[in-house]
């Protein structure tokens, strides 16, 4: 595998790089606090709008358009140029965030948040390829590491700003504090982008490929967030979403194969490190998003650790992953080799999780530790996988290849949440429908002390579920091979 040394696409000075690269900071920010900023607000939303037995999907929903636009915006920035498909997606992004604060009924503001989370997942995907695009391979480490950081440390710091932007301003607040960063994140990036070069020749779209795509994600997607809510495996919706899923998604392969310009090109899923790294940080990101939900769970299962409290205990995770995320991404642009730090950074997250599994809030030292390496090798692979992944495809693969990464991210953070979510409700619950009376174990154990024992059980299988999980990242980062230097 040769070195991430690809010429950029336009010499650009240090002063005009650091200008696009604060605007892109902005970017990644928003996009990525806004799949957690509201999580805390919708008690409130659902008191204030009615229609609270459709609460979920306000961030389902969000969750589900990010991750179907990511690939779409890819490929068509590899079309037609990174700053038209940038600027459509903040444009859409802005739009939605005003039109989410102004909603006056839930489904409103289901639809709105929809439309939010096309623009967050373009977001995500077009920030980082426009680096890969600007920063030449000596650079390209230290940046990528400074994305990976922010989107760490802003998917886990949503929840306590949300928090504290509904307390003292509203829930509508949430929303509206996107607009002037948002706007201020288009200025500054504005100006240099548009002298990066638009697509080649005009090459035809593959609508129905993306149609397919789309709503085989969609189905699958949906499946997914059913089954974190506590909806059963067993459930007939369950099991209709997951095969319609899977015949959309085999239909899509099969266009794929024959489309003259297809939206995924077969060629990613047949080099092995593509592949390797698609799986990686899945892999990575199952362990990322499910300890961020299962973490403050078992933090407040702790007689008198309010959310205050918990968010300072969070702290080691919270810290340590976008911090790991920086250095690693300084150390691989100074000549540190990117297949060490995936394979240090996989085994760091398996011990932590282990040691998570061995501890309980109760041994604080121990788990404090578990935490912060856990968090810590999550943060080592980020930079290393993407800018692998980046230094493997062709130029004109760049976009949908990075997109990709972001596709299979957010579908490993969705598998996280929906398995580790079902195994502790199953750890707690009885009986044919495990999945709904474990959720209600749950909730009658984080109000019963008396059940502290059994939720501390329940508490460390999921964390042996990511223990393993991370093991199979290990494995597979061991197959990707060494740069040539």
């Amino acid at each position: 595998m040769s070195p991430p040394d690809q010429a950029p696409l336009i010499e650009l000075s240090d002063d005009e790089i650091a200008r696009i690269v604060s605007g892109l900071v902005l970017a990644m920010f928003l996009a990525a606090i806004d799949q957690t900023l509201i999580s805390v607000a919708l008690l409130s939303i659902g008191r204030d709008v009615g229609d609270i037995d459709l609460m979920p999907w306000v961030m389902s929903g969000y969750l589900v358009a990010s991750t179907i636009a990511s690939p779409i915006y890819g490929k068509l920035s590899d079309l037609f140029g990174r700053w038209p498909m940038l600027a459509t997606a903040l444009g859409t992004y802005l739009v939605a965030s005003l039109l989410c604060a102004l909603s006056t009924s839930m489904t409103q503001l289901i639809v709105f948040r929809v439309m939010q989370g096309m623009g967050s997942g373009a977001l995500i995907a077009l920030v980082q390829t426009v680096i890969a695009d600007i920063a030449p391979g000596p650079k390209r480490g230290r940046y990528q590491g400074y994305f990976s950081g922010v989107y760490a440390s802003a998917s886990m710091l949503g929840p306590f700003v949300g928090g504290y932007i509904t307390e003292y301003l509203s829930w509508r607040g949430v929303f509206i504090v996107n607009l002037p960063m948002g706007l201020l994140a288009f200025l500054l990036a504005r100006r240099v982008m548009r002298r990066l070069p638009r697509g080649g020749r005009k090459r035809p779209i593959d609508y129905p490929g993306a149609l397919l795509l789309a709503a085989g994600l969609a189905a699958l997607m949906i499946a997914l967030t059913r089954l974190g809510q506590g909806v059963s495996w067993h459930a007939g919706s369950t099991l209709a979403l997951v095969g319609a899923a899977a015949v959309l998604l085999l239909l899509c392969a099969w266009r794929e194969q024959r489309a003259p310009e297809p939206l995924l090109p077969p060629d990613l899923f047949s080099n092995r490190v593509t592949v390797a790294c698609f799986a990686v940080l899945s892999l990575s990101f199952f362990a990322l998003i499910g300890q961020s939900v299962i973490l403050p769970m078992w933090l407040q299962s702790v007689p008198g650790n309010g959310l205050d409290r918990v968010a300072l205990l969070m702290l080691p995770f919270t810290l340590s992953t976008p911090l790991s995320a920086f250095f690693a991404g300084r150390h691989i642009s100074r000549g540190g080799s990117m297949r060490r730090h995936m394979i240090a950074g996989t085994g760091l997250t398996g011990v932590g999780a282990a040691l998570l599994a061995l501890a309980s809030p109760a041994s604080a030292l121990l788990f404090e530790v578990g935490m912060c390496v856990s968090g810590a090798g999550i943060g080592m692979v980020m930079p290393s996988a993407l800018i692998t992944l980046q230094s493997t495809v062709a130029r004109e693969r760049l976009g949908i290849a990075t997109a990709s990464a972001g596709l299979f991210r957010s579908l490993g953070g969705a598998v996280g949440v929906a398995l580790l979510s079902s195994v502790l409700f199953a750890s707690l619950g009885a009986g044919p429908d495990a999945h709904s009376s474990g959720a209600a174990a749950l909730r009658d154990a984080l109000l019963d002390d008396a059940h502290a024992g059994e939720l501390d059980r329940a508490f460390r299988i999921t964390f042996w579920v990511v223990a393993i999980d991370s093991l199979i990242a290990w494995l597979v980062a061991l197959t990707t091979p060494a740069e040539r230097r």
